[in-house]
């Protein structure tokens, strides 16, 4: 179950990424399409520039003039070559670029005139510029002749710009190959995260599998022993029919203890349940803690002396906390009940309340028992008992687990201290008010 989870959240991980990813790489693409057509555009204009001067009336001839019956002008003649330079004197050198034809149209006498022929294009060169001529926009594409263009109009004549189609697209290709490694190098680094995310994902899922693999089996072996009491004791019963309730005695306590065991069970499950319930919520109040704390200490005295157990009890009075009334009796009735049980006979413990560094502190001490450093990490969890050799009478781990809880919902904070010197201590923290 895990693995196909594991394979879920990687694959969904994976086509999330996957998909922002297309999607910025689209953007991308898109943004770079249109700069470089604008970067064209920009560059055309600056080839042309040069016969955009306001001084200049009239744009040089160059020397490949083609007129419409295919005849050569005078400028052809070597004795005039020099006169009609390209490069009129004071003027800028013009901006060239190997990838750009610039041309020359006379719409009036339907002259073209190339004045830098740099490259070949799928069609007649006069065919070309009529074509270009009759477009509405100064900047676009002509699909026919795969080309790109830019022009310019001055009474009736045309200065044009033109480039291959593929300027563009071979750079486009470029970035598309780039774009396209990119996203296979990233995409393998999301499948490699997103496998390490999986195994930390799926973490709290095997710890909580775990749990309840480990609740079933505690509540299984609670259960058991205390079922298999009430049959035993129904087939002692059903074997004598005849015999009366007074005869019956022995059985029929043995059956109620042990159905009282399983109650008990059930309402510290039923309890611990309702305390880890989401939305569970406590509205806080002021709570004299020292107050709580010596009825508790009082309570729990007859227990005490009839296992010849000494309670002491250092209270400071009027210590207010934040808590609830029946929150701050159950952890520390609990705490001092639970020093009760382990303590052995004739020992002794002792309840202490005070304030330090700003908090009110509630603690029981026992000192005839000590935890070991294995078991103390664990004391909090569930149905868990540090001494395996104590029967179920002794309790079923939970009550601990209960007042973990309850001192998280009053934001009160539970340690556990213990050693061979001083025992066991349970420490409880309160917010002092």
């Amino acid at each position: 179950m895990l693995k196909g989870y594991r394979r879920r959240f990687v694959m969904l991980n994976m086509l999330l990424v996957g998909l922002v990813l297309i999607g910025t790489f689209i953007m991308i693409g898109t943004a770079v399409y249109t700069n470089s057509y604008n970067e064209l555009k920009n560059t055309m204009t600056l080839v042309l520039k040069p016969w955009n001067s306001p001084e200049e009336k009239q744009p040089p001839r160059p020397d490949n003039n083609i007129s419409k019956n295919n005849k050569k002008s005078p400028s052809d003649k070597p004795e005039n070559k020099q006169q009609n330079s390209h490069e009129p004197k004071g003027q800028a050198k013009p901006y060239k670029d190997d990838n750009i034809t610039t041309m020359f149209y006379d719409s009036k006498n339907d002259e073209v005139s190339v004045l830098s022929e740099t490259l070949s294009f799928d069609g007649d060169t006069e065919e070309i510029v009529h074509e270009i001529v009759k477009q509405n926009d100064n900047f676009g594409t002509v699909q026919k002749y795969h080309i790109i263009y830019y022009k310019e109009k001055t009474q009736n004549e045309y200065k044009i710009a033109v480039a291959d189609i593929s300027y563009i697209g071979y750079r486009m290709v470029r970035i598309v190959v780039i774009l396209l490694l990119a996203y296979i190098l990233s995409m393998a680094l999301v499948f490699f995260i997103s496998l390490q995310l999986s195994k930390l994902a799926a973490k709290p899922m095997e710890n909580a599998i775990e749990m309840e693999r480990k609740f079933v089996a505690d509540i299984s072996h609670d259960l058991k022993t205390p079922i298999t009491v009430i049959l035993a004791n129904n087939s002692i019963i059903k074997s004598n029919p005849d015999a009366t309730v007074s005869e019956n005695k022995q059985w029929l306590e043995s059956t109620d203890n042990a159905a009282n065991e399983m109650m008990n069970l059930i309402h510290e499950m039923l309890t611990l349940s309702s305390l880890e319930s989401v939305e569970k919520t406590v509205e806080r109040q002021a709570v004299n803690l020292s107050s709580i704390a010596e009825k508790c200490v009082l309570q729990m005295e007859s227990v005490a002396y009839e296992s010849g157990i000494t309670v002491e009890d250092e209270i400071n009075e009027n210590i207010m906390i934040l808590s609830t009334d029946e929150y701050t009796k159950r952890i520390c009735s609990s705490l001092i009940e639970n020093a009760l049980k382990y303590e052995p006979d004739g020992g002794n413990i002792k309840t202490k309340v005070y304030t330090s560094r700003k908090k009110a502190i509630f603690s029981v001490q026992n000192f005839g028992s000590v935890i070991s450093k294995e078991d103390l990490p664990h004391i909090f969890d569930r149905f868990y008992r540090s001494d395996k050799t104590r029967n179920l009478s002794d309790g079923h781990g939970l009550g601990l687990p209960i007042v973990h809880k309850i001192c998280e919902l009053v934001h009160a904070h539970i340690i556990v201290e213990s050693n061979e010197k001083n025992g066991t201590i349970f420490t409880a923290e309160f917010e002092i008010i």
